[in-house]
Parts: structure tokens; sequence; C-alpha cells
């Protein structure tokens, strides 16, 4: 598996902070998770989205994401989110099968009653968060070079 497809819904959605935490530009379009729902995580100012049937939560798929850059996402993402695979549609109709990062029905009390609003999360939080995810970005890169090989 050389590369795969990732939809964001939330943060990562925004290029800017993709790039900033993986240290890649991916190209990537709009597109929408069927039977899911997008939360305020309690207490943070990002999202969670769970399996809710008859709801969209819109987002952006990344394409052609290098395993490297999963590596970062999964260290990025919070020990609550589960990576899975699930279908999303893309603004044209294509349909792709890419990673998620969801809260489990299990644990969906994390999650505020709350909507996510990108525009309100780009406003009042952008800059701050992305110099957050280069400091991420700097660190974890270095954890992974000074890590040995397992084998």
């Amino acid at each position: 598996m050389s590369s795969v497809f990732v939809f964001a819904y939330g943060t990562l959605e925004v290029p800017a902070v993709m790039e900033a935490v993986t240290g890649w530009v991916f190209d990537s379009a709009e597109a929408i998770a069927e039977d899911y729902a997008r939360f305020l995580l309690k207490g943070r100012i990002y999202p969670g989205m769970t399996p809710v049937s008859g709801e969209t939560t819109g987002g952006r798929v990344y394409f052609e994401v290098t395993q490297q850059a999963l590596m970062l996402l999964d260290k990025f993402e919070d020990e609550i989110y589960v990576r899975q695979s699930i279908a999303v549609r893309t603004d044209e109709g294509h349909w792709y099968h890419a990673y998620a990062y969801i809260i489990e029905p299990k644990d969906r009390e994390v999650l505020s009653v709350h909507p996510w609003i990108r525009e309100k999360f780009v406003e009042d939080h952008l800059t701050a968060y992305l110099a957050g995810c280069r400091k991420f970005h700097l660190g974890a890169t270095r954890s992974f070079s000074t890590q040995s090989p397992k084998g």
C-alpha cells in the first residue's frame, strides 16, 4: 500500500492545516460523508464525526496521501479517534474509499451538541492552530527520524 485517500471534516479539511501537520500538499476535492454527523468535541475547538443515519458531513478528500503522512496524521489525532475506511462522494459525484478519523458510537459522550463551523474556526483560531501544527510536525518528524527500525 503506497498511498491512500483521507477524508477530513474538521481542522484538517483546511489545506494549510494538512500541510502544516504532514509537510506535504496533496491534491484534494470537496466531498461529503453520508450517514455521519459532525459536532464539536466537548471543551475543544475541533470536531468529531460519528455515524448518524440520514445525516451528511461535508469535508475534503485528499488524494494519494503517503504512508509517512498517514503515520503523522495517526500521531496528530487524539486517541479518541478511530481511523476507519468510509465511502465519500465528491461534488462531481465520484465515490471513493477514504480513511477518516471518527468517534465510535460507544464514545459519543465526548461530543457536544454544537456543530463545528469551519469559517468560525478559521476566523477565531487558525493562525494559532497553524503554529501549533507546525510545532507538532517538527517534533514528530524528529521523533520518527530518531526511532530505530523495527524488525
